[in-house]
């Protein structure tokens, strides 16, 4: 028989610490703008989230489909981002530019047709100003053809829970949904590739034997409100002025969405004034961090004795600043049984309000594995265990080693 197994009594903690409990302020799709705690009157549809959990705290007929102008390029966008991030690209490999992509309206890095120009040069124009070109010309390069790149944009999107229906790169007259744009927005501001071009505010491109273009980020919040990490703005005649902001204080990031604002500057003093309530009103504090240890399990059937329950991920618990407190314990089994693989899920670190409810859960898992003992292993065990010397069996018979 194995020694010490179930000798470990499962571990879990808890603790009270002064905090403020989560809640949030989001109104009804039905509700007057005016009698929010932001004047949204002059736009079609708003929507602030904290962008970890996509928890909303401020909601304006954030469910209605509306047209976005170039905030569409946000799917293409994040694709290209992901690919790169991923070393899929090289920055300084060249690209030529097909006839269709340069006669993309809207927004435009001035590409011209079998143009071949630097990866690097489209991803600044894309991440930027959301140039049509740019993004169509680059996201054909990194999957192979405008076709494979539709298809890899419906998977990304079906991935964050947005229907798949691009017929093009850039999503083209496609209706958008504030929370779709705020998902789109919250996957951007996680890519590096996205956070070294996006948050960019003024660059050149050069064209090769045809001079260059000028960049300068349209989105004014970069510089001007404290923290802002982006992500993009869009108009039309259809569409109004539209944006969608992301911004980190300490461990809080929030994302705001804006569509069909009356003018661009009623779109950024949304954008920022919905921040503003996110900030004021919610903090994000950290309970658990990915690889914290919550304790041990005994493990039966193996010669590991007892595994550690590690978290998965980190735990961001967002919090009303004048609430009350928060409460964190484990829930495991009693025993696991083996084959315990490194990285299966063992409990749920579970964090609760002070009256009991529910405010986040976290996986926790194996932080190593637990195989299944068979008889060799048994009896090479019982051997170790009575000599103190390590034995393997060979053709049935016991050898020291």
């Amino acid at each position: 028989m194995l020694k010490n197994i179930g000798k470990n009594l499962i571990k879990s903690a808890a603790c009270l610490l002064a905090a403020a409990m989560l809640s949030c302020f989001s109104l009804p799709n039905h509700a007057k703008a005016d009698t929010a705690p932001v004047d949204t009157s002059s736009a079609k549809a708003c929507l602030l989230i904290e962008a970890k959990t996509g928890k909303p705290l401020f909601e304006y007929n954030s469910g209605e489909e509306l047209p976005a102008a170039g905030l569409s390029r946000l799917a293409a966008l994040l694709v290209i981002c992901e690919a790169f991030d991923r070393g899929e690209m090289d920055k300084a490999a060249l690209v030529t530019v097909s006839d269709r992509a340069s006669r993309i309206g809207g927004t435009t890095a001035f590409l011209r047709a079998n143009e071949q120009i630097d990866a690097e040069s489209l991803l600044l124009a894309a991440a930027m100003i959301n140039a049509g070109d740019a993004t169509a010309a680059l996201a054909s390069a990194v999957c192979g053809s405008e076709t494979a790149a539709v298809m890899r944009i419906n998977e990304r999107m079906a991935e964050l829970g947005i229907p798949a229906s691009f017929a093009d790169v850039c999503g083209e007259d496609r209706l958008f949904t504030a929370r779709e744009l705020a998902r789109l927005g919250s996957a951007l501001i996680t890519s590096g590739t996205y956070n070294t071009y996006g948050t960019k505010y003024y660059e050149k491109i050069l064209h090769s034997g045809a001079g260059e273009t000028e960049l300068a980020n349209p989105n004014k919040l970069l510089r001007q409100y404290s923290g802002c990490l982006g992500v993009g703005t869009g108009s039309s005649q259809q569409a109004g002025y539209c944006g969608v902001f992301a911004a980190k204080r300490g461990e809080t990031v929030f994302v705001a969405v804006v569509l069909g604002a009356d003018t661009g500057a009623e779109r950024f003093r949304i954008g920022a004034a919905l921040l503003d309530c996110g900030f004021s009103a919610f903090r994000s504090v950290r309970v658990g961090t990915a690889g914290e240890s919550f304790g041990t399990l005994p493990v039966t059937g193996s010669l590991v004795s007892e595994i550690e329950a590690v978290s998965n991920d980190d735990t961001v618990l967002l919090l009303k600043t004048n609430g009350s407190g928060y409460v964190t314990g484990t829930e495991f089994p009693p025993v696991l049984e083996a084959p315990v693989e490194k990285g299966d899920t063992v409990g749920k670190l579970i964090i609760r309000d002070t009256d009991g409810e529910v405010l986040a859960e976290t996986e926790l898992v194996a932080a190593d594995s637990a195989p299944k003992a068979g008889f060799i292993d048994c009896f090479a065990f019982v051997l170790r265990a009575f000599t103190g010397s390590e034995y393997r069996l060979n053709g049935g018979v016991a050898e020291q080693t």
